[in-house]
């Protein structure tokens, strides 16, 4: 099988490359890691092969992530709400209703998102090597020892300073890491992300928290964890025990001298499985969603400053303007109650930009409006939305102060690269709410730019000859590279 054809659609003004193999009855979407190359993919052997098999049961789809390899540089580290936008888009364009998906590391996020916010559209769920928190030594996540999530940052420093020299190889599986590999490996992050942009992919990650997307997600789902590499057990098991339903496995560790490709044979086992096997219902009316909720502060004392004709205006043109500010986010106003709106959102950057809109606007007409944004577990009732989630929505909004968003910890994690800047409320005790809960009042709202400053890539001029050959003569490739990994096979037995 020749290489497919890199297609491409437009996401934020930048494009998004992908690849489409097979035609079979099921389809199933990969979303490539930050150092996953689509064109060099294909001169691996093992990648070849397991490539091939996928096509024989299912269309597979090869997503390459925002920013990274064929798709267009970024000066932004997409956040988890735009990889799941972006695989809906090219599920979209390809014309795939339903898939299951596959995912490893740092976009399980965005993988996991869809199967929360859209579970009629996902089969199933591979997440491999996923963690549920950023890596942070001094919050101790969960799965993680002090010691564990230290000397993890200090091999990501490592891999970034040292970046194009193959590193990387010893996060995914230390036991692939033969000289010829990590020549591979070199090649892999030189053509796939400068090295500010690494470093800014790394330290997005450390402040990343899905927990409660993960909580929400209702299709069939399995993790699995490779013991070989740099990842602790219990903190992948974690991300089991957060799916409900969702199974653990661990997977063998490739022979030693094999190819980068080997390590991913058992990870298509399991998609097989998942993609062919019986698909468990869902309950669509189930899914994870942002709520924002407006209030006009002061309704009262408006009315008696302003009288009933005036007042009526006033509250007519809020509410145009809360139709027109969530319509052109993207959301859908629920209710609205009184002086109050209740909208909904798929995702937590769009609400809260949404709600800092309403509420300069608002100010500008002379009404002074307070917002409250939260993400859960929600549930439609024809057109109304109901769920504790809506009721935490409506107490986050009700503490807020005039003129001022307030979110959910919830929010605030699932934000984490959109530009946007929070202020610590400390923590509430939210009516009829269990628990207390962390508060953050939206400080900025600036444009997700500029967080990656702008390099030259490290790219060579050999790397680049090797990329056009995987390309325009990709069994010559794939022979040469079976041929070294026998001499590093051969090499490994007689060590």
């Amino acid at each position: 099988m020749d290489p497919a054809p890199t297609q491409y659609i437009d996401r934020d003004g930048a494009t998004l490359a992908y690849q489409v193999v097979g035609d079979g009855p099921v389809v199933v979407i990969a979303v490539m890691e930050a150092v996953q190359h689509l064109d060099l993919t294909w001169m691996d052997p093992d990648q070849h092969d397991n490539i091939e098999r996928c096509a024989r049961f299912a269309q597979f789809v090869m997503i390459q992530r925002r920013g990274v390899g064929l798709s267009d540089r970024l000066t932004y580290v997409p956040t988890v709400e735009q990889q799941a936008d972006d695989i809906l888009a090219v599920m979209d364009a390809v014309g795939v209703r339903r898939a299951t998906l596959s995912a490893l590391f740092g976009t399980c996020g965005g993988a996991a998102l869809v199967a929360a916010n859209a579970p009629d559209r996902v089969a199933g769920l591979i997440l491999s090597n996923p963690v549920a928190q950023g890596v942070d030594p001094d919050n101790e996540p969960h799965g993680w020892t002090r010691a564990e999530a230290e000397a993890w940052l200090e091999e990501i420093g490592r891999i970034v300073n040292h970046w194009g020299s193959g590193a990387i190889i010893d996060m995914w599986d230390r036991a692939q890491g033969t000289p010829y590999n990590r020549r591979i490996a070199g090649m892999l992050e030189r053509s796939s992300m400068t090295p500010a942009a690494a470093r800014s992919y790394f330290d997005w990650f450390t402040q990343l928290d899905i927990q409660d997307v993960l909580r929400s997600v209702q299709v069939p789902t399995r993790v699995l964890y490779l013991e070989s590499g740099s990842l602790p057990e219990a903190a992948v098991r974690y991300v089991a025990e957060l799916v409900p339903g969702a199974t653990f496995h661990t997977l063998p560790e490739p022979p030693p001298g094999s190819s980068i490709g080997q390590a991913f044979v058992p990870v298509i086992e399991h998609i097989e499985e998942v993609a062919t096997g019986s698909l468990h219902s869902v309950d669509a009316d189930r899914f994870l969603g942002t709520v924002l909720f407006t209030d006009v502060v002061a309704s009262t004392e408006l009315l008696a400053d302003v009288g009933d004709a005036r007042y009526q205006q006033l509250r007519s043109s809020h509410e145009r303007l809360v139709r027109l500010a969530v319509e052109e986010a993207g959301g859908e106003v629920v209710n609205v109650i009184g002086d109050g709106t209740l909208s909904v959102f798929d995702g937590p950057t769009r609400a809260v930009r949404c709600a800092e809109r309403i509420c300069r606007e608002s100010k500008d007409e002379g009404v002074i409006v307070r917002s409250g944004v939260h993400t859960g577990e929600l549930q439609r009732d024809g057109r109304n939305i109901t769920g504790m989630a809506v009721h935490i929505g409506a107490r986050v909004g009700a503490e807020a102060g005039p003129g001022e968003v307030l979110v959910s910890r919830t929010v605030k994690d699932l934000v984490v690269g959109s530009g946007l800047g929070f202020t610590s409320r400390g923590e509430h005790q939210l009516k009829g709410v269990p628990d207390t809960w962390q508060l953050f009042a939206v400080a900025s709202a600036g444009a997700q730019e500029g967080t990656v400053p702008v390099e030259e890539s490290l790219q060579t001029s050999m790397d680049s000859i090797v990329i056009q050959s995987a390309r325009k003569a990709p069994a010559l490739s794939r022979a040469t590279m079976r041929m070294m990994n026998a001499v590093e096979r051969r090499r490994a037995r007689t060590t």
